[in-house]
């Protein structure tokens, strides 16, 4: 993926969406970067923005690399995280995807207490990856549901709904996290471009 960058330290096998190698005494810690989409205005609105942690599912919400098969079943990929878990991770990259932007005067997560105009409350729903059968080619998910509130008056200014995938272009466990950092930019790409059109700010 043109843009992205996977820092790893160990490459483990995958079979389809079987199970991987067994795991040696540390799990290998895989680090995400997703591209960031460019600048999308040349002046700022004047509006300052902070993004509530995510919420998410519990088989999600940590660190592990969740697989779903067939829709019903979770598995785990084993032996591999991600370096944070996933609301901190989502959290992090939509900040950073905002800032690059240069939408809004300012944004951050709520522990830095900026006076804000809006907030952002993120409610994502998958986040790893997706297999129809244990045979096939595992994709990358990213899907989220994110509100804009104003703080004037606590109304919902706006909904965006994302679902984003990424078929893996192998089955090892660099590939899939590829896979789910392909399907993350995209999400990135599609937050930004929906903020700026609230915001009536020229992409």
């Amino acid at each position: 993926m043109k843009g992205a960058r996977l820092l790893v330290a160990l490459c483990l096998c995958l079979a389809g969406c079987g199970t991987l190698l067994a795991p040696g005494p540390a799990p290998t810690r895989l680090q995400l970067r997703p591209a960031l989409p460019g600048k999308l205005a040349a002046a700022p609105a004047d509006k300052q923005l902070v993004a509530a942690r995510p919420s998410a599912a519990n088989e999600i919400n940590g660190d592990a690399i969740a697989m779903s098969l067939g829709n019903r079943e979770i598995r785990y990929l084993s032996g591999v995280l991600w370096t944070d878990d996933a609301p901190s991770l989502v959290q992090r990259f939509v900040l950073e995807a905002l800032e690059e932007s240069n939408i809004l005067r300012g944004v951050g997560d709520e522990s830095i207490g900026i006076a804000a105009d809006l907030r952002l409350l993120i409610d994502i729903r998958e986040f790893g990856l997706r297999c129809e059968t244990a045979e096939s080619m595992p994709a990358g998910v990213f899907s989220a549901r994110f509100r804009l509130i104003d703080e004037r008056n606590g109304k919902i200014s706006g909904t965006l709904n994302v679902l984003e995938t990424a078929q893996a272009s192998d089955n090892d466990a660099v590939s899939l996290a590829v896979a789910c950092e392909t399907a993350l930019s995209r999400g990135l790409a599609r937050i930004t471009q929906w903020m700026a059109r609230m915001l009536g700010r020229a992409l």
